[in-house]
């Protein structure tokens, strides 16, 4: 073997040792794989679809009004988040939004503005006394309905939030578990915009949420945070 091609050699051999030596002590895990869960709710009219850099993440199914598919898996970090309703190409909205790591999140799709849609981190701690009681919270998700209270009615109607403002989320509140009577009314006033009947389960965090539009129609929604 001449001496050129032994030089080439250990050139090589050197250059392969350099390589995997910076691959062992550079090898961490790449920042895209560090993720953050969100339930976005629908809290429109509209049959929605959600992105994440342009990624459909709603894959199974179109978001239908008031609706949710529950916590996804989302990219942490900075991501732009945007939404089109199903059938168009027209993105409605298209911010940055900022999740951290191995947190939990609601993001809630308003209206078909940026500033109608915000999220909510959400500290999910069921009760574990001895015999657990429900948990339950109240968000305003609609642009012009103004403030909201949520009342328990029936022999009593009892005020359990008071002036919600759009975009607010109540503190969570222990409530005794099984059916409950519940209605969502604006500024205070004493005409309720929707009634229901919930069955609250014991140990289970609940949100009840008001959306849509005062000049059309507004609605109520309530899912299972946990």
């Amino acid at each position: 073997m001449n001496i050129k091609v032994k030089a080439l050699l250990m050139i090589a051999s050197v250059a392969c040792c350099l390589a995997a030596c910076k691959k062992n002590t550079n090898d961490k895990p790449d920042a895209a794989s560090d993720v953050s869960s969100l339930n976005v709710i629908n809290a429109t009219f509209n049959d929605v679809n959600v992105y994440v850099n342009g990624n459909r993440i709603n894959q199974t199914s179109t978001f239908y009004p008031g609706g949710t598919l529950g916590y996804l898996s989302v990219k942490s970090g900075i991501q732009n988040y945007s939404a089109k309703i199903n059938g168009t190409s027209n993105e409605l909205f298209s911010i940055p939004m900022t999740l951290s790591k191995d947190s939990v999140y609601s993001f809630y799709v308003a209206g078909t503005a940026a500033n109608q849609v915000f999220k909510t981190t959400d500290v999910l701690v069921s009760d574990t006394g001895s015999s657990p009681m429900a948990k339950i919270r109240v968000v305003n998700a609609s642009p012009d309905g103004g403030n909201f209270s949520m009342h328990f009615y029936g022999t009593a109607d009892t005020t359990k939030f008071a002036s919600v403002a759009f975009k607010a989320s109540t503190d969570f509140i222990l409530v005794k578990p099984g059916v409950h009577n519940m209605a969502i009314y604006a500024n205070g006033d004493l005409t309720d915009v929707v009634r229901d009947t919930v069955e609250l389960a014991s140990g289970r965090v609940y949100t009840y949420y008001g959306f849509g539009n005062k000049t059309t129609r507004l609605g109520t929604g309530v899912f299972t945070n946990k």
